[in-house]
């Protein structure tokens, strides 16, 4: 007996019946829609596409943001409810997809009253006589028309402000700060007192804050401040030097609104002991919160209120690590650990160092340590942090990658990862990070919401631009992603991620010699020969595919499992599966399952 041929429509119809009976598991996807329809993933995906001309994933955001609407307009639940209720883990995420979505946030969702719709319906059809419709007409429709004529003019005048400042959330960007010391030697000072400021504005959950790294490219740039906002997307600039930085801190800060005319809205000097520095950094904050109207949540005001002393010898210490481990250099990174190691050795009980040497163990000591060395004492360093201190982020940011990286322990390093974004929203590390846990678990749409937040809070890191690209071609939105891999080779033309996809995608539409010269582009070495090969390969020129196995195979040191992989697509399976050269990563996964 042949199975009945579903149409079209019972299709979606029956696709929509499955979600809608697993609404309230968050970890009901792609995956398991295939299962339960009884077909596979591809067939799914190619099925859905034909018909809805969208993902898999996306067609089930779809169903659930419209039950969402249902619930909003049909019941008394708050919008935290209803996140939960149609499968959302995170209510923030699920405001960010309704408005995606709906155009407007769920809170602005009314309940439908059936009485009052009623009574108003009635009242409209209810005949009136003619003479009384005439009285009440002409005194109304004048001010309805000039009521009209307003709320159309206050539209068209926020759209004009927002086209000119390129966002309508309050946005704004801390530019390197002047060292007018005199002394060179207080550059680090600078450096770190920009970074601690920008860290505590990155508290405010309703202020977006742009890092450092994409700061640093205006130190003395000479550009107009409105030209650095446009390029940061954000309305407001930070400028500040530095005046004194030995038994006292003294700074002058300004901050500029830059649309649609600069404007100062706050200058002010700051003056006090060297004990005092973190108290002096959050009276900056709490000015310029006050100043630019950004609304503060109860907890955000106890942080700030929350300061403390440090010793002067110990806070220079620490700001001096952190200067120097983000120089760059190996020789520069592990000058920066010792002034780490210092700053504790003076203080045991400030959290501040530990933080810093966590995350720096966590993020920069591959290469530079041994990995099982480096990933111990990012461990030890971070929990040392968050015992002293709760609420660092940094430390959480450690956390997350430790968990996820190393020890593949999936549930800490959500917790972590959530953790540290309750701390700093503005945490641009957490969020391209967190991207990649949702990669794991294959939940795309989770995956760019995150890796855009980190584009959005570092907008010229030429890496988090191209993993963005990545992830959109992931969501099927090729368009977007070709789009967002040439602005990252616009700022760093040594990126090899977008060469990689930009190369893929002219192989999938058989446009060889384009994808060869993309692939040609790529950083030498055998991480990306790898991909070169593979293109060649497919482009028809085996031989040249050959010639860099013939030149890697009896390589020592060469990662197996890339070369694995290469012996893959060449054919080559008796090498390709060679159990003598799983690496240990591998051989685990292989046991896990």
């Amino acid at each position: 007996m042949k199975r009945r041929q579903f149409s079209d429509s019972e299709f979606v119809d029956r696709l929509n019946q499955i979600i809608e009976a697993n609404l309230k598991d968050e970890n009901f996807g792609v995956s398991e829609l295939a299962r339960e329809i009884g077909t596979s993933r591809t067939n799914l995906y190619q099925k859905v596409k034909s018909i809805r001309h969208m993902s898999v994933s996306r067609f089930i955001s779809e169903v659930r943001l419209k039950k969402a609407m249902e619930l909003l307009k049909q019941t008394s639940q708050n919008v935290s409810e209803v996140a939960y209720e149609v499968g959302f883990g995170s209510p923030t995420y699920f405001i960010k997809c309704f408005h995606d979505y709906y155009g407007f946030p769920p809170g602005e969702v009314k309940h439908e009253n059936r009485e009052e719709t009623e009574k108003a319906e009635q009242l409209i059809e209810k005949p009136e006589p003619i003479l009384q419709k005439r009285r009440i007409r002409k005194p109304f429709i004048i001010p309805v028309f000039i009521l009209v004529i307003l709320i159309s003019f206050s539209v068209f005048l926020t759209k004009y402000l927002s086209s000119r400042n390129g966002k309508t959330e309050k946005s704004i960007a801390v530019l390197p700060l002047h060292n007018l010391t005199g002394n060179p030697d207080n550059d680090y000072f600078a450096d770190g007192l920009q970074d601690a400021i920008i860290g505590e504005l990155g508290q405010i959950s309703s202020l977006r804050v742009i890092s450092r790294t994409s700061t640093l490219r205006f130190r003395d740039s000479g550009l107009m401040l409105k030209d650095i906002a446009n390029q940061l997307g954000v309305g407001m600039i930070m400028e500040a030097s530095l005046i004194g930085a030995s038994d006292s801190i003294h700074v002058l800060v300004q901050v500029i609104d830059v649309f649609p005319k600069e404007r100062h809205i706050l200058a002010k000097e700051y003056n006090d002991v060297m004990k005092n520095a973190l108290s002096v950094q959050s009276i900056v904050v709490k000015d310029i919160a006050q100043t630019t109207r950004v609304k503060l949540t109860n907890s955000e005001e106890e942080k700030l209120d929350q300061v403390r002393t440090v010793n002067p010898e110990t806070y220079k210490a620490y700001l001096r690590g952190m200067y120097y481990v983000q120089q760059g250099s190996k020789d520069e990174y592990a000058k920066g650990i010792g002034y780490l190691q210092e700053a504790i050795k003076k203080d045991p009980g400030d959290p501040l160092a530990y933080a810093g040497l966590a995350l720096c163990y966590a993020t920069k000591g591959h290469g530079v340590l041994d990995p099982d060395e480096s990933f111990r004492r990012a461990m030890n360093a971070a929990q040392k942090a968050i015992k002293l201190d709760p609420n660092s982020d940094e430390a959480f940011t450690a956390l997350s990658l430790l968990y996820m990286d190393v020890e593949w322990n999936w549930k800490k390093a959500r917790e972590s990862f959530e953790q540290a974004l309750a701390v700093n929203p503005n945490n641009s590390i957490a969020h391209a990070n967190y991207a990649w846990y949702y990669v794991l678990f294959n939940d795309i749409d989770k995956a760019v919401y995150h890796g855009e937040q980190a584009v959005k809070n570092d907008p010229l890191s030429s890496s988090y631009q191209a993993w963005l690209a990545l992830l959109y071609r992931n969501q099927g939105q090729e368009d977007k992603a070709i789009a967002t891999a040439k602005h990252a080779l616009e700022l760093n033309k040594k990126q090899g991620y977008p060469w990689v996809l930009l190369s893929d995608v002219a192989l999938e539409h058989k446009q060889f010699d384009q994808a060869i010269d993309y692939a040609e582009h790529l950083p030498k070495g055998f991480y990306w020969d790898l991909t070169r090969g593979y293109t060649y390969l497919k482009a028809g020129q085996r031989d040249k595919a050959v010639a860099f196995w013939d030149q890697y195979k009896n390589k020592p040191n060469i990662n197996p499992c890339l070369l694995g992989m290469m012996a893959a697509y060449l054919g080559y399976t008796d090498k390709a599966f060679d159990p003598k050269a799983l690496p240990r990563t591998l051989y685990r996964l292989l046991q896990l399952h």
